[in-house]
């Protein structure tokens, strides 16, 4: 079939479809964590709701669109619960995600914690060739219009955090679901595949009221290539911060953000390459909208706080 070995050439161009299809990574994980992976759950609030939309390659027509929601909450004390939706689409790819988050938080000594996560979900991804302009308007695959495929994973972490400092090991997907696209040689792109995750944040005080916070992300995704994000942000008592990051395939991203009477969030990403592209794609923009409830007395150490004010 003529079509299906373009459809998957189209694929193969544009890694960032590849990585949308698996399991997309929103740069707001640097100001909400909960969004990556749910050992965090419930650890920064007692509730919180965030809204992101992310925009790739704005001046190619079909880049990658994202938008997500994060909910989660602090139901009993040492427990969290919350919930991750997030959509990506890019030209005729589309995914979609639900999952349900539970955290345990686990007091060790003073300020050593384990939480335990996991993330159960269900997964959706659909092709729709109904917009295709070919060789052959007869190719049968055609007459499918929109494919779509859904399968149910779990995803699961365990971190350990120390005062300021966490490190999270995650598996955001722990089956490898097989495709249901006929066509065995490319199905691998199309796939659940199995995805490792170890991420390290750590806040260091610079006086009361300033801090720098430095991130780690290294990702492994089945069938494509190891990524990993470097990045440092200075923050003012939580209410205002100014970071930069860089990406492993000379990416760069620069974020800012500042948080009103520490309830309203509100943070931006720019995010960039410097390849030969850039000057065609037109970056990437990423903002994110947020609402925070704080309590009083805290039940186990923050991991992104100097101090409650």
């Amino acid at each position: 079939m003529q079509i299906n070995r373009l459809l998957f050439l189209l694929l193969l161009i544009f890694p960032g479809i590849i990585k949308a299809q698996q399991y997309p990574i929103l740069d707001e994980y640097r100001i909400n964590p909960g969004i990556l992976a749910p050992s965090f759950t419930g650890t920064t609030s007692l509730f919180q709701v965030y809204l992101t939309q992310r925009n790739e390659w704005t001046g190619i027509p079909g880049a990658p669109v994202t938008g997500a929601v994060n909910i989660e909450g602090i139901p009993y004390q040492n427990m969290g619960l919350g919930t991750n939706i997030l959509v990506n689409k890019a030209g005729m790819v589309r995914y979609f995600s639900v999952n349900l988050n539970y955290a345990y938080h686990l007091k060790l000594a003073a300020n050593h914690f384990l939480h335990f996560g996991i993330s159960p979900g269900l997964y959706q991804n659909s092709i729709d060739l109904s917009g295709l302009i070919v060789p052959d308007p007869n190719d049968p695959l055609l007459n499918s219009g929109k494919t779509t495929e859904t399968y149910l994973n779990c995803g699961a972490s365990l971190m350990y955090s120390f005062k300021t400092l966490n490190i999270c090991f995650g598996f955001p997907y722990l089956f490898n679901n097989r495709s249901l696209y006929g066509d065995t040689q490319y199905s691998n792109y199309l796939t659940m595949g199995t995805n490792f995750q170890l991420y390290l944040n750590y806040l260091l005080a610079l006086g009361k009221d300033w801090g720098l916070q430095f991130d780690i992300l290294y990702r492994k995704v089945q069938y494509t290539p190891w990524l990993i994000d470097a990045g440092m942000m200075v923050k003012y008592r939580d209410m205002l911060w100014l970071g930069l990051l860089y990406r492993r395939g000379n990416t760069i991203a620069v974020n800012a953000g500042f948080s009103i009477a520490h309830s309203i969030v509100i943070g931006y990403t720019y995010e960039f390459s410097g390849s030969a592209m850039m000057g065609q794609s037109g970056g990437t923009h990423e903002i994110t909208l947020g609402y925070t409830l704080h309590g009083k007395e805290k039940t186990k150490a923050p991991p992104l706080k100097i101090k409650d004010y």
